[in-house]
């Protein structure tokens, strides 16, 4: 026992720059000996221990480990739990899914508000009020903070907490880490709302046997992602362009950095300015299409009203033939988008190349471990 834990997870994901920082070792910590830096990396905080020192994983823990989605031979763990098979290089670029969409919500509240067709708002609300979640975790931007720039990690338990956390966010949240605040309330039922690597966190617990996360999460919603910016990154840039963070209201990225400031005006900044302020932790990951959630969404239609969906597990179908037959959401085919779809292909293309070949040790092998179904 302990022979892999927290100590292999250190060397082999945090120290050679995997770890996307989604907190999933965090959240899952039986002990609570695990942080999480304001560098977004996860951090031994048990008395007196070295950064790679763990006494509960020396005594036979090793769910950081289990939780871990980028922890040796992850990929194919996860793909098999949740879909019964490996990906398919070849052909499933963007991940195995069931079907792809594009939706949008019939709730003109949520479309005000929500990002591009709304349907990650709608899914949570309707979940909420039919008593199949009891909150979702998600991100919200700090009160009295940077303004569109400072999203921190929230759970949203109804409405209005919903439509409060609506939009995109291009600094990084750790929403896992709102599962906290979810055990504290005794909540059973969970939607996790996050990047692809978060999302990944699906399949983690799902593969790895951490039977108190995989029971509790009820739904897992991946948003597509190439990569998120540092704060003194983008706050450079803009001054560049003679733009104050303080009096920017809404920002998005479209093949471009687009700006709304409160003025009323509208700027586009090329995209390649803010590259050299990619987080860390976003450089390596492979998953633009948040490959193991339940249902992936991003906006990279050539339609802003519309979202692009993604759907990847029975439990996900379940929930979007929901909000479908409800007439909270109305959809159309994927390919009805032919942007969209080559973005998704291209977009997905380029991140899988970010994984360096040399990062596939041997397969999981901590003991206790749930065989993959």
């Amino acid at each position: 026992m302990g022979d892999v834990h927290w100590r292999e997870l250190h060397r082999e994901v945090v120290d050679t720059g995997l770890c996307t920082g989604c907190a999933a070792c965090v959240m899952a910590c039986p002990r609570d000996v695990l942080g999480y830096t304001d560098d977004y990396l996860p951090v031994q905080i048990g008395p007196g221990m070295a950064a790679d020192q763990c006494v509960i994983g020396d005594r036979g823990c090793d769910i950081c480990t289990r939780a871990c989605p980028r922890f040796r031979a992850w990929e194919t763990e996860l793909d098999t739990a949740l879909f019964g098979r490996p990906r398919d290089p070849s052909t499933e670029v963007a991940g195995v899914v069931r079907s792809v969409l594009l939706t949008r919500t019939t709730d003109e509240v949520i479309a005000e508000v929500g990002q591009d067709g709304g349907l990650v708002s709608t899914l949570l609300v309707w979940g909420l009020e039919t008593d199949r979640i009891d909150g979702a975790l998600t991100s919200r931007i700090v009160a009295d903070g940077r303004g569109p720039f400072d999203a921190a990690p929230f759970l949203a338990t109804t409405r209005a907490e919903v439509l409060a956390t609506a939009g995109s966010r291009y600094t990084y949240s750790a929403n896992p880490l709102a599962m906290q605040a979810a055990e504290e309330a005794g909540l059973r039922r969970i939607a996790l709302v996050g990047m692809s690597c978060q999302a990944s966190i699906n399949g983690s617990v799902e593969a790895r046997g951490v039977n108190k996360y995989r029971r509790r999460i009820a739904l897992t919603v991946g948003l597509l992602c190439s990569k998120t910016f540092t704060y003194d990154g983008q706050r450079q840039v803009l001054a560049d362009h003679g733009i104050d963070l303080a009096d920017v209201v809404k920002i998005n990225i479209k093949g471009r950095y687009q700006v709304w400031t409160r003025d009323g005006g509208y700027q586009e900044i090329p995209l390649k300015l803010f590259h050299p302020h990619t987080r860390p932790g976003c450089k390596l990951c492979p998953d633009f299409a948040a490959e193991h959630a339940d249902i992936s969404c991003g906006g990279i239609g050539a339609d802003d009203r519309w979202t692009l969906t993604l759907v990847r597990t029975a439990r996900g179908e379940e929930w979007l033939q929901g909000v479908i037959d409800a007439g909270l959401v109305e959809a159309r085919p994927g390919e009805g988008d032919p942007v969209a779809m080559s973005l998704l292909t291209k977009l997905s293309t380029v991140s899988r190349r970010r994984w360096p070949t040399a990062a596939v040790p041997a397969p999981h092998t901590a003991p206790g471990l749930l065989p993959s179904t």
